[in-house]
Parts: structure tokens; sequence; C-alpha cells
């Protein structure tokens, strides 16, 4: 240390900083940290010129602390790109004083390359004209006290902007902005004079308090407020839950319009059908007039296409991505019975971010693997969920638009439709490809809860008096092996209530009695005898019958609850009434009534029916498909009523029987008929259900 530093490495010379000069490597004098006086620096000067670490050890720099002892070593610091600069925390001002290095370049002011530390603000790295205050050399130029004085203004600006209270529902355009000082300054980092520190970033759907969102420079990275040591515990907890939100999707509030809702209900073209969709319709645009905000699309399904398959939503999908993607949220689908909160129900969707993939809804799940699930997640059903269609269902524009890319990509396969909720579930979720359901508590299918957003009507229809028994013939399909089997079941629980009934069969017996139609029995399909039973009732049967239901002889069925639902249809329009089931629609299919559950005609559609050329291609063809092939071909839907099953009891979810009002169910698979008739359909039941029906569903008509 005898010999006297170059000028421009212990101390800034007389006329400013010099880049072109650099220490020699023999120099003791080392480069001095604005931040950390007394420790050493190495970086990368312009042009190639590198800043080598002094090998003495206990050293003192001019006018600095002595250097700790260190190994000597000349090892080059490997030059870094600009682009690659990383901003590192505030200089702390409690800091021994100490002479201030003239800077090399930025990278002797950003310090070395793995410095731990947060980064909170731009590196200040200021042009003569740019400096605000702050020492100055002979020449007028800043010396490093404008350094100082730029880092001291990024930590008090930060500073100021953890004190500002959080900011939970602060609506996603709001800009929390720092005032500009009188004289200004400009970090080298900055792009714009205007303050970095926001609430919300562009293209932000949800509000997060400000001390979660501080930006620093250019390279825009939020925070966290741990950063800065200054926030309150308060403000680190709400920042905490914030983030917590963020990770799991759901937000506190998102500012959702109504208009951004596009409401989808499942309806259908029969009338009674129709006029209550309609009545629904009403009820959402009346409520959003009330809340004197832009109506909302409301949809009715049966409207949107008349191909078959409309029923499904899937074939729907593209449709709606080209027409409200652009302008919409969300996709609400609800059935004709569903009642809607509209308030709650903005509450409830705008706790989800609509920019992420969202598959909401009262959530099901079987408690066994059943048959009209195809037995799928045997070893476990309960894990997979599907929603119940009566509280409501929402699908987020972005779910739809990727959905629609998959539905171009491959067409949908032409099987079987049976359980349209678990089917779509299982679509969306793509074995693990897609996203599962969201259960969403405020969809709910009963009025118990305050919270509910949605609803359910589970009264029975009744649309006037009930249909008389004389109006309805039963016909009920048997054949030998099963005269001594169920036959005796059906005589034990629901026969009573029927006025007019017969059994055919392949056999005559007159302690039943049976009626042989001269088709013989097969094993697979009845269609043979089910066209015989429709010529036989519209030629030999009363023009005063106006219905005929059609089960087989393992189906359990309550005549008194079917009269109450016929009074809301109209037997002079062609009705084909009963749980539906698709087949091939994704490739021009049809629909059908599934005869297990059920299959109710009008003699209206009998009439149309035999009056066409179209039969059955061969007696043991499945009668229930045939007969859905031709009414298709007539251009005459399908009515579904939910009320009807295809299974048993335990093959649905007890929740998705708690709000129904059942008719039918079907098979006596490892289950005791009777006992299921007297709990499910007994007419010990009736009084009660004739009295909720009169006091909601009779009341709102």
């Amino acid at each position: 240390g005898a010999q006297p530093p170059p000028p421009g490495c212990g101390r800034p010379p007389a006329g400013g900083c010099s880049r072109r000069r650099r220490c020699s490597r023999s120099s003791p004098a080392p480069w001095v940290s604005s931040r950390r006086p007394g420790a050493q620096r190495q970086g990368v000067g312009y042009a190639g010129t590198v800043a080598r670490a002094p090998v003495g050890a206990g050293r003192k720099a001019p006018g600095g602390p002595a250097l700790p002892r260190r190994r000597a070593s000349h090892r080059p610091v490997p030059a870094v790109p600009r682009r690659q600069q990383r901003p590192l925390a505030a200089p702390r001002w409690d800091s021994a004083p100490g002479p201030k290095a003239c800077p090399l370049g930025p990278f002797s002011v950003l310090g070395p390359r793995r410095r731990p530390g947060p980064r909170l603000a731009s590196p200040c790295l200021l042009r003569p004209e740019q400096a605000g205050g702050g020492r100055r050399g002979r020449s007028g130029r800043p010396t490093g006290s404008a350094q100082e004085l730029c880092h001291r203004r990024n930590f008090e600006r930060a500073r100021a902007a953890a004190a500002v209270p959080p900011l939970a529902f602060r609506p996603r355009s709001a800009v929390l902005r720092a005032p500009r000082r009188a004289g200004g300054w400009t970090g080298a980092g900055e792009a714009t004079p205007r303050s970095r520190f926001s609430c919300s970033t562009p293209g932000e759907r949800t509000a997060v308090p400000v001390s979660a969102r501080l930006y620093a420079g250019r390279s825009g990275r939020a925070l966290a407020p741990e950063a800065f040591g200054l926030a309150s515990e308060d403000t680190k907890k709400e920042v905490k839950q914030s983030q917590d939100l963020e990770k799991s999707g759901i937000s506190r509030k998102n500012d959702l319009d109504l208009k951004e809702i596009v409401f989808v209900i499942q309806s259908q073209s029969n009338s009674f059908h129709a006029k209550r969709a309609e009545q629904l319709k009403k009820s959402i645009l009346k409520q959003a007039a009330d809340l004197t905000q832009e109506l909302p699309s409301v949809l009715l399904l049966h409207q949107l296409a008349k191909q078959e398959g409309a029923w499904t939503i899937l074939p729907l999908l593209p449709h709606f991505s080209v027409t409200y993607s652009r302008n919409s949220s969300w996709i609400f689908f609800c059935e004709e019975e569903t009642r809607i909160q509209i308030p709650k129900l903005l509450e409830t969707l705008s706790r989800y971010d609509p920019s992420k993939e969202w598959f909401l809804g009262k959530a099901l799940h079987d408690e066994e693997s059943t048959i009209i699930h195809h037995y799928a997640f045997s070893e476990n059903p309960t894990v997979f969920k599907y929603p119940d269609f009566a509280a409501g269902w929402a699908l987020s524009i972005p779910l739809v638009n990727k959905l629609t890319k998959r539905l171009k990509s491959e067409s949908l396969k032409s099987d079987f439709t049976i359980d349209l909720k678990h089917e779509i579930a299982l679509y969306i979720w793509d074995k693990g490809g897609g996203p599962p359901l969201t259960p969403v508590p405020e969809f709910c299918t009963d009025d118990v809860d305050f919270y509910c957003a949605t609803t359910f009507h589970s009264f029975l229809p009744l649309c006037g008096k009930p249909v008389k028994k004389e109006d309805i013939f039963v016909a009920v399909k048997t054949c030998k092996k099963f005269h001594g089997d169920r036959i005796p079941i059906v005589k034990q629980t629901w026969e009573s209530q029927a006025s007019l009934i017969e059994y055919y069969s392949d056999y005559t017996e007159n302690s039943i009695p049976t009626v042989d139609l001269g088709i013989p029995n097969t094993d697979r399909g009845h269609c043979g005898k089910t066209f015989a039973i429709l010529e036989r009732f519209l030629n030999h049967s009363q023009d005063k019958t106006a219905w005929l239901v059609i089960v087989d002889d393992d189906t359990l069925i309550s005549i008194f609850r079917l009269q109450h639902l016929l009074s809301c249809y109209d037997s002079g329009e062609p009705v084909f009434l009963g749980e539906r089931y698709g087949y091939g629609l994704g490739t021009g299919g049809y629909s059908y009534i599934t005869g297990g559950g059920g299959m109710v005609f009008s003699r209206e559609a009998i009439r149309r029916l035999l009056a066409s050329k179209c039969r059955c291609y061969s007696n043991d063809a499945p009668d229930d498909m045939v007969l859905g092939m031709c009414f298709s071909g007539l251009g005459i839907p399908v009515t579904h009523s939910p009320l009807f099953h295809q299974a048993r009891p335990v093959d649905y979810p007890k929740d998705y029987l708690s709000h129904q009002v059942p008719i039918s169910f079907h098979k006596h698979w490892n289950i005791d008929p009777v006992k299921v008739y007297f709990t499910w359909l007994a007419p010990t039941e009736e009084a009660k259900a004739r009295q909720d029906t009169q006091k909601g569903f009779r009341e709102e008509l």
C-alpha cells in the first residue's frame, strides 16, 4: 500500500467517474459497495474490462475499513450481459459512513451476480441531467451521493406503498399510483415516469392487496411483503390469504356483470315444457331488470337447434364458443323447474376466476357401481363427481373453447347416451386431461339454506284435475316363465291402482289372466309384441281412452302419480313420454324412451305411428329403440321426464332422488321389490304429495 491508488479507484477523481479507467491487477484498493461498506465487490466493466478482487488480506482501503483475509485468487469474474441485470434490495441507510466507490458500470452498482436478497427497485444509474440532488464533483457531475439519493427514493417509495391498507375488493381497473415528486427522477430501469406500484395489472380479473402487487423497475416481478420488513402483520396475513386464493384459482371477488352470464334452459319442445321454460326465462329477465343491469342472454335449448341431439349439450358447444366467447364469461345451464336467485348467483360465480377452466355444479356420486354408468369406477364409485342438473351447472368460457377444439378434432362416439349428467362429466374430465367437477354449495335443490343461489321444485306437477283412471290403459309385457315369479308382485303392489290393465304373454293363463297376441317370446327385444299391443289399443279399445302405458312385468309404477303428471299434457298432441335415452346422437342418431321405466303414448301419437310405414325389422328387435327411430322420422320428439327410472333406487344417488317424486323404477335384482314399492311409490305418501303439489306447483301456475 505504499503507492497511492490510480485515479478513479479509491475515490472519485476531480473530473468525476471515468468508465475508461480501471484498477490495475496489483492495486490494493477494493471496490467498495455503498450498500455494504468494506465488503469486497467484483464487477465487470465496459468493453470487457474486468475488476478483480485484491490479493492482500487485512489491507485497509483509503477511508474505509480493513478487508477480511482471503486466499489469493485472481480468477476473473465472468462477464454478464446487461439484459441479465438483477436489481437488488435498497441499501441500508444506517450503515457506517465511508467513501463511495466510483462505479465502473452497472454491475458495480448491482453487486455480485448471486447476492441473496429481495429485488426491490431498479438500478440507479443516472445520467447527469437526471440527477435530482446529491453532492457533485468539480465538473458538476454527480458523485456516489446521487446514487445514494436514487436508492433512498426507491426505498421510500416502496415503504410508502407497503404502508397502504390492503384493497381486498378493489375493482380490476383500479391502479394505485405513487405521486411524483417535484423535480422528478428517473431510474435506468424505468421506461415511463409513472409509478409501477399498482393494485392490479392489466388483464387481471382478481384484485388483491396492494402490498402483494409491488413491482420493481422493468422486470415487473411481484414482491412478497416480507421483502420490506415494514408491513404490518395484518397486511402480511391479508397477502398470504390472497396468495392462497390465487393458487387455488378462487378469488374473493371478480368484477362480474350479469351480461357476462349466458343462461341456457334445458327445455323441451312439448307445449307444457316450453311454457315452463318461458316462465323461468321471464323470471330471470325480471330479476335482471330489478338489478338495473343490462339484460343477459337467456336461451331455450329446444330453440337453439333442430338436430336430434341438441339436448345432449355437447353438439352445441361450438355454437356457444363462436357466439359468446368474446363478451361472456360463463355458460349457466339449468332445468325448467330450477329457481335462480340472480344476486346470489352473481356473488357465487364472482368467486371463480373466469379466465380459467371451471366446471361447477352440485356434486353427485354413486354409492355403488351401477349398470346405468356401465359400472364405471367399480373399485371406488364415490371418487367421481358429476353434476345434478336440477341445481344448475356452469362452464367457464375457456373450458367451452377447449371442448370446442376437441370436438373439432375428434367427433363424438356414436354410442348410447343413458345418463347425460354423468357422461358430460366424463367427457369434460377426459381421463384426467380436463377439470373435474368443482362442488358449489350455493347450487342447491332445496330452499332450506339461506345462502342458496339455486333451488329446485320437487313437487309433482299438477295442471288441473288429475287424469281419470279410466283414461289410462296399462299393458304389461310378460312371458310364461315369469307368470309365477313377477306377476304376483305386480298384483301385490300397484295393480289395484289401474282401472284398465291387461297382461300380454306368449301363453294364455286364465288365473292372471293373460292375452296371447300370437307373437312368440324372444330373449332380446320385444318389438313384435309391442307393435301388436299398439294396434290392439288403437283398434279395440274405446276411443275415449286417451293414454296407453306399456311396462315390463318387473316394472314398479305409481298409477296415482301418473294421473297427476298426465294432467299437464294434451292427449290431442302426439306425446311419447318417459325416461329419454339416445343412440348415435353425435352421428345423426335418434332419441328414444327406454322401455323398462315405462312408455306413455297419447292416442294421437299411436295413430300417427301406425299410419306410417315404420315397423319392426324383426320380432326380437329392441322395441323402444325402434319406436324412437320411427318417431324421429315422423318429426315427433320424445318427451323426457326424470320421474321415470330404468333402474333400481340403489342405482341412483340419494341426493338425486331426494328432490324427486318418482313415478317408476325397474328391475328386481338383489332387492325386495315389494319393500321398494312401499318405500318409494306407495299411495300412503300421496296425501302429502297432493298437499305439497297444490301448495307449491299449482299456485305458481
